[in-house]
């Protein structure tokens, strides 16, 4: 198994890919043999065929101003529904494609607006058994502080709706959350933990009056991995949890989850590096 200093297996990379410098989420399709990747500064989805390698170019590409892509993050397979999620920071919401989508189509669905209290909607993960979405934002509207937190949905809500149950407040530790997955009844999280309130239009836009320069994002407390039940909502402490000095983690980005072998894996966005830990007793 790859550890330490260790090289890739394969690389995809080049103009061909169409991907660009970063690639704030990436799923792999078991059923397809299928990696999806989400371009943010492309308003686009990417897909590659699972033993894609070197200047591949993608099989499929969801792009285009019906798709209504603008800052897409995390994507989700759902299999059971032959559904493709995405979390969207730029408008705060959750698009829904057919997973077979392709080209400059409209999603299925939308979760969006003002009932929803999502703010920089970045993380999503589907329960299939339970019928629910969870999604994970790195900020709130209508939270303490207006931090991050994780919100339920109903699998099939449309629209601008308010969340079935929401996880946030200082108990939680969460400032803010990045990447999320579900399995057996069980959320797991990562606390990103980064402010990240710019002063100049999310949208990237004109700055915000009185403006004295960039963002500080890198600031907070350490982040870590929590577990939460599904159906836990309000100010409550994670079950389990990943962080302190002796995991090396400082802001947790993206996760990955192996039930099989008790094994988390999460990417840190100051580290640059991936991180596993066994940890059966999670699952």
């Amino acid at each position: 198994m790859a550890s330490g200093n260790s090289e890739p297996e394969r690389i995809i990379e080049g103009q061909k890919t169409k991907l660009t410098r970063v690639a704030h989420g990436i799923v792999y399709d078991p059923a397809h043999d299928v990696i999806i990747s989400t371009e943010p500064l492309a308003s686009s989805i990417t897909f590659f065929r699972g033993d894609a390698s070197g200047e591949a170019a993608p099989i499929r590409v969801i792009q285009g101003p019906k798709t209504q892509l603008h800052g897409p993050y995390q994507p989700a397979v759902d299999l059971k529904n032959n559904e493709l999620w995405v979390a969207d920071s730029r408008t705060d919401a959750l698009l829904v494609f057919p997973l077979d989508g392709n080209g400059n189509i409209a999603p299925k669905r939308i979760i969006m607006g003002s009932k929803t209290g999502l703010w920089y909607t970045a993380g999503v993960a589907i329960d299939t058994d339970r019928n629910l979405a969870v999604v994970g934002s790195l900020l709130g509207r209508n939270t303490w502080h207006h931090n991050g937190g994780l919100f339920v949905f109903n699998r099939t809500d449309n629209g601008n709706v308010a969340p079935r149950d929401v996880i946030a407040g200082p108990t939680t530790g969460i400032v803010g959350v990045w990447h999320v997955q579900v399995y057996d009844g069980k959320i797991y999280a990562i606390a990103t933990n980064i402010k990240y309130l710019p002063p100049y239009d999310p949208g990237g836009f004109a700055p915000a009056k009185d403006c004295k320069g960039p963002p500080l994002p890198w600031i907070g407390p350490l982040g870590f991995v929590g577990v939460w039940n599904i159906g836990d909502n309000g100010d409550i402490a994670p079950r389990a949890i990943i962080r302190g000095a002796g995991t090396d983690l400082i802001h947790p980005s993206g996760i990955a989850i192996d039930p099989a072998h008790g094994e988390i894996f999460t990417t840190d966005s100051v580290r640059n590096g991936i991180y596993s830990f066994l940890v059966p007793r999670f699952f």
